[in-house]
């Protein structure tokens, strides 16, 4: 198992629950602002990685958004279906606001 793996099934799983073409960077970026209080720019370049390669991000930063992916997936898939909305906006929201929950919590469990 690795982090695109990790990142493939994540992404599957918003597109399955009918995530609009925005909502992966939408998802990503406020995973990035629960996980580690900044947004995805800055924390690349607080830590000198290569923006859009996060094998050039610190080791616990990868093990972070791996943890947290792979969480957020299975809470995504476990809502498959039900997560509705009349409009992509909504159903976005609403994706968008399970990554945060889920990001929140994967937060407690982390060192910072």
């Amino acid at each position: 198992m690795d982090g695109a793996t990790v990142y493939k099934r994540f992404t599957k799983s918003i597109k399955d629950n009918g995530g609009g073409p925005r909502s992966y960077q939408r998802a990503v970026s406020t995973e990035t602002e629960e996980l580690f209080d900044c947004n995805v720019e800055q924390l690349y370049k607080g830590t000198g990685g290569k923006q859009g390669d996060r094998t050039t991000l610190p080791q616990a930063a990868q093990e972070a958004y791996m943890v947290n992916e792979s969480i957020a997936a299975n809470e995504l898939e476990r809502q498959q279906g039900s997560i509705g909305g009349e409009t992509e906006k909504e159903v976005d929201g609403k994706i968008i606001e399970s990554v945060r929950q889920t990001s929140k919590q994967t937060r407690k469990w982390l060192p910072w």
